[in-house]
């Protein structure tokens, strides 16, 4: 059987002879013309009035326009300009306009990054602010609550955000709500969306909304910091667009949701041994510190004491100091929940290790990526340079016939198990 992982830029091609289940969503045909369609959206959008409505009603002197960070492949070249041409169209002037990126925790984009974010058009036309979580003179707090938001997002007059829906390992699902928390929130509102607490609770996990804590706590942070117009998309394999979703946050968001969970749920009749998945290729597996996300996804469909074969290419290594700091301090599962677990301790990483806990408590990982032996070790997990060989190594605890399943797109992936086939 031969598989395209998705690996990189490039992808990485399975090709074994074995007993192989693979679970997947279900494909769906690109947009042809998402510009278009874009437009159209903007014009009649869900739960709101039309943007230009909106631009004539508000008369902003400010807009603006929140996207995602470098780690996650959203099409903003494709989306920006469609949503910039409407503001123009609708009386806005150019000067008005500013790019916000919602970097969260993550750290501040390269010009080269802003570029590739951006368009090189846009780039040199209108502003490109990087968030940052830590910068007191950038926040503005809202009264009466635990929400910290960028300051120039809070004054701005008119407020847009992007994003991608796709499962995300313990929000339930990426986009909507999430691109103002943590997107552009303060590290003390993020202490606590990413906090101990959150992420230990049973509903903290891909797929699930309802009880979600973090989903919850997003929800009620971006509706008291104001969204005026949500635009929101879904991608394939090629990074296409597959699906658009505009208008009012919860009501876009929500119907985005229900388009994701229909075309990205893979159902398994049973637990595996032994289970393949990936970190969805470039730019979510740029590092190690992202790379429990597709690991989490294999988390309910493999057995006890298994093994999780990830393919995540990590070319940009670990992750920051702070990140190879606590896993240089990780002595086992047990210790680590229960240092985070103290009232008052708090690191800004500790969400990228917590998750990865779970997985070290229930398995083996075996990593195949670009890692070196010494930093693999101090990711707790076990190096190859080949997927065939760390399938084999494998197959010598469970024995050759040992059924594997495999999920090719990792975190982009809801795997279920019910016992329903696949359809």
């Amino acid at each position: 059987m031969k598989i395209t992982l998705r690996y990189g830029k490039k992808g990485l091609l399975l090709d074994f002879d074995g007993n192989i289940t693979v679970l997947e969503g279900k494909h769906v045909p690109q947009v042809l013309n998402p510009q278009k369609e874009l437009s159209q959206c903007l014009k009649k959008p869900v739960g709101c009035k039309p943007l230009a409505e909106i631009v004539r009603d508000k008369k902003p002197s400010s807009v603006c326009i929140v996207i995602s960070d470098h780690t996650r492949a959203v099409p903003n070249k494709i989306i920006l300009p469609v949503i910039i041409d409407e503001l123009r169209a609708s009386g806005v002037s150019e000067k008005s306009i500013f790019i916000l990126i919602g970097n969260g925790t993550h750290r501040a984009t390269t010009k080269q990054e802003k570029i590739e974010l951006v368009g090189k058009e846009i780039f040199e036309k209108f502003p490109v602010y990087d968030h940052s979580a830590t910068d007191q003179s950038l926040l503005f707090h809202l009264p009466g609550t635990d929400f910290y938001v960028n300051k120039r997002y809070i004054e701005s007059d008119l407020k847009i955000v992007t994003g991608m829906i796709e499962p995300h390992f313990f929000a339930g699902f990426s986009g909507g709500r999430k691109g103002v928390c943590p997107g552009i929130a303060g590290m003390e509102s993020i202490k606590i969306f990413h906090g101990a607490k959150f992420l230990e609770d049973a509903n903290t996990k891909p797929g699930v909304l309802k009880n979600n804590l973090c989903h919850q706590f997003a929800t009620e942070f971006a509706k008291k910091a104001g969204v005026d117009f949500l635009v929101n998309v879904t991608i394939d394999k090629e990074g296409a667009i597959t699906e658009i979703f505009a208008g009012e946050l919860e009501s876009a968001f929500e119907k985005g949701v229900e388009f994701c969970k229909r075309v990205s749920t893979a159902y398994a009749e049973k637990k595996y041994p032994i289970v393949i998945t990936t970190n969805g290729g470039y730019p979510l597996d740029r590092d190690f510190y992202q790379s429990v996300k597709g690991m989490v996804t294999a988390l309910d469909v493999v057995e006890e004491g298994g093994i999780i074969i990830s393919a995540s290419e990590c070319s940009d290594g670990v992750g920051n100091e702070g990140f190879r700091k606590l896993l240089s301090e990780l002595v086992s599962p047990d210790q680590f929940i229960q240092k985070i677990m103290q009232p008052g301790y708090f690191h800004d990483i500790q969400w990228g290790v917590q998750p990865l806990v779970h997985v070290l408590k229930k398995v083996q990982i075996y990593l195949i990526s670009s890692l070196s032996e010494q930093d693999a070790k101090l990711c707790k997990v076990t190096p190859f340079s080949n997927i065939n060989q760390a399938i084999e190594t494998a197959l010598c605890k469970f024995g050759k016939l040992t059924e594997i399943a495999v999920i090719p797109d990792g975190p982009y992936t809801i795997v279920e198990l019910t016992g329903a086939k696949n359809e």
